[in-house]
């Protein structure tokens, strides 16, 4: 099925020359990416180092080692003996410089029109009242301090807080129920959490306070509740509840950073899992500090005057990144409040350019929706600011890709990532020093990703495989919560030399990786193992189709046979029988789907995923696990069941 897509995008002269990647490989005399790639793996101490000099990231303390391995891949320790505080590098050591203390450090627009603009400076003046704020509450260094939080600037502030004041923040998203809100809290024990009375979605007041009051009432352990007034309307709780402006405008304004160690944990991560509860995924300073840096000096090539804007969500860790790698290089970072297409369909060409983003980035779902309603703004706006287009998530398909790179005439590559919570940043991942095919993505230094089969075996060229990396990753997690064995069974199913990551990627006979999709969604018709982002890839290029999902369901002769779940664009007359035929065209008989079933919605998660392993248990009828991470729950009660299923 694998088949050779053209070059599609090459970097120029001028983009090579400029690029953080080359005039990292030319101070150390080094010829070639490739050659940075294998030089990287085997010698990872070497690369790290050099990096940590390059991007001038600061220690208080040195380290003496950059990584020990003693416990091997699964337990590895960075920058042993080194002290620092991730806020310092991204925001003190820019605030305590003259020359970028007044320089844009955020940038704020609400969905009501209502903007803010905060400097280095403003920023550490805020976070260091939070962090104030924090320790008159009793908040000590190690304390877990949950963050139930929208797109507001108060957000920024209250993690760079919680990490100067060296606590633990566990990102909450803010479209959780209240059981979900719940079950994280007590897991983890949180000691406070902030949040906001509320905030706008789609012309809606979204009254977030209200949620979490059910959810704390059963989490005893909660000692504080501090809410920023964003739509000041809210219910008090006296002696638990504390409004944010009356306690950040009598707190201090300067504050010294706790000084942890480089193993010291910094954040809770929830992650749903298949079965079970919610995973606790650990992170600590020194891994994060390091590595989302290098994301965005060497993956978006991100410059001091980028300014940097993503569709994402603070409830998880990609809210976070994007922030940090901008703030790796003093760039300012832009946030939006509310919905993409409120009040028109063009809301995000408004904003870019108003701003005059230069590094813009959004999940494959957002940019369908765009393609389909919002081409007619897009064509209108200025968009000749943007030089990085970012996408991540899940795969793409070959005609949004296409669409994307045509925002820039071609100007701009695409990052093309795939990675996770569990790591912090990228497995594999385009760079703009390399050519790129539609959809493509690649390898990134000192990682040693590779493609294997069910027994860690490498796969030739042009057949999917699982996808694994196999040398320590500075922000790869340091665990789960409590859960020490969930951990090692979650991720070294192959041997503790084989981080198993759990996407099902190809790379074809030229090189160029694939990302075809969740291990766990592997479809094996009549003996091939085919990802569901191939098959997709087709089914959305059939018109009026927007977007699809694709399950494999047994079958007694194939071994499994497809079930396509498409959604239809508005007004579009698109016939089973005829998308049916489409696929079986393009991809082969065996690929026939078996059933097609034309839905108005798919089950997506906070970040824009689709979740086919929800979808396959209610087609099934099986139990449905972890719900808790989808944003439109009722998109999956109206899917349909396998006759005789419930």
């Amino acid at each position: 099925m694998s088949r050779i897509r053209p070059i599609a995008w090459e970097p120029t002269e001028e983009i090579m020359q400029k690029s953080n990647l080359q005039q990292f490989m030319d101070r150390h005399n080094i010829p070639d990416y490739q050659t940075l790639l294998s030089r990287s793996e085997q010698d990872i101490d070497w690369f790290w180092d050099a990096f940590v000099q390059f991007a001038g990231i600061q220690f208080y303390q040195p380290y003496t080692q950059i990584v020990d391995l003693t416990e091997g891949l699964p337990w590895p320790k960075w920058f042993v003996d080194g002290k620092i505080n991730l806020v310092h590098n991204f925001l003190d050591k820019w605030a305590d410089d003259p020359q970028t203390s007044a320089r844009t450090a955020l940038l704020w627009e609400g969905e009501d029109g209502t903007s803010k603009q905060y400097s280095f400076a403003d920023l550490q003046k805020e976070t260091n009242r939070f962090a104030n704020v924090l320790t008159e509450l009793g908040i000590v260094k190690g304390d877990r301090v949950a963050i139930y939080m929208p797109m507001i600037p108060e957000t920024v502030i209250a993690l760079y807080g919680i990490y100067k004041a060296g606590a633990v923040a566990v990102p909450l998203f803010s479209g959780f129920g209240p059981d979900a809100v719940a079950l994280r809290l007590a897991d983890v024990e949180a000691k406070a959490v902030v949040t906001a009375d509320g905030f706008l979605r789609g012309g809606q007041a979204v009254p977030l306070k209200q949620v979490l009051d059910k959810a704390v009432a059963s989490v005893p352990g909660v000692q504080a509740v501090i809410v920023a007034e964003r739509l000041g309307d809210a219910d008090y709780l006296e002696g638990r509840d504390y409004r944010w402006s009356r306690l950040i405008s009598s707190a201090s304004d300067r504050f010294t950073a706790v000084q942890t160690d480089a193993e010291d944990i910094c954040m809770a991560s929830y992650s749903s899992g298949t079965t079970g509860n919610p995973k606790g995924i650990v992170h600590v300073h020194g891994g994060i500090a390091v590595k989302t840096a290098e994301v965005g000096i060497f993956l978006y090539d991100t410059k001091p005057d980028d300014v940097v804007f993503m569709i994402t969500d603070f409830g998880w860790m990609m809210g976070q990144l994007p922030l940090f790698s901008a703030h790796a290089v003093a760039a300012p970072y832009l946030i939006y409040e509310g919905s993409p297409v409120h009040p028109h369909p063009g809301r995000l060409y408004s904003i870019m350019e108003k701003y005059r983003v230069s590094s813009f980035g959004a999940p494959a779902t957002a940019l369908r929706l765009l393609k389909t309603y919002a081409e007619p703004f897009r064509q209108k706006a200025d968009l000749s600011s943007l030089r990085m287009l970012g996408h991540t998530g899940e795969p793409i398909d070959e005609e949004t890709w296409l669409w994307f790179l045509s925002w820039a005439e071609g100007r701009a590559p695409i990052i093309n990532g795939s990675g996770g919570t569990e790591v912090f940043a990228e497995i594999i991942s385009s760079v703009c020093v390399q050519p790129q095919k539609p959809t493509c993505l690649g390898q990134t230094p000192a990682v040693a990703a590779k493609v294997v089969d069910e027994q860690g075996n490498p796969v030739p060229a042009g057949q999917p495989g699982y996808l694994v990396f196999t040398v320590p990753q500075p922000a790869q997690t340091r665990g789960f919560w409590k859960d020490r064995q969930r951990y090692l069974d979650s991720y070294f199913s192959l041997g503790e030399q084989m981080w198993w990551q759990g996407d099902m990627v190809m790379v074809d006979e030229d090189g160029y990786w694939y990302h075809l999709g969740r291990a766990d969604d592997v479809i094996k018709v009549s003996g091939r193992r085919t990802g569901p982002g191939e098959i997709e890839d087709v089914v959305n290029q059939y018109p009026g189709v927007l977007e699809s999902a694709v399950i494999g369901v047994p079958h007694s002769i194939k071994g499994e046979e497809l079930i396509v779940f498409a959604v239809v664009v508005p007004g579009s007359d698109v016939a089973a029988d005829g998308l049916r035929k489409h696929v079986a065209d393009s991809l082969g008989k065996p690929y026939e789907p078996s059933e097609i079933h034309l839905v108005q919605d798919l089950p997506k998660t906070r970040t824009q995923k689709i979740m086919r392993r929800l979808i396959k248990q209610r087609f099934l009828g099986l139990p449905m696990g972890d719900t808790s991470s989808l944003m439109n729950p009722l998109a999956l009660d109206m899917l349909p069941c396998r006759s005789g299923n419930s």
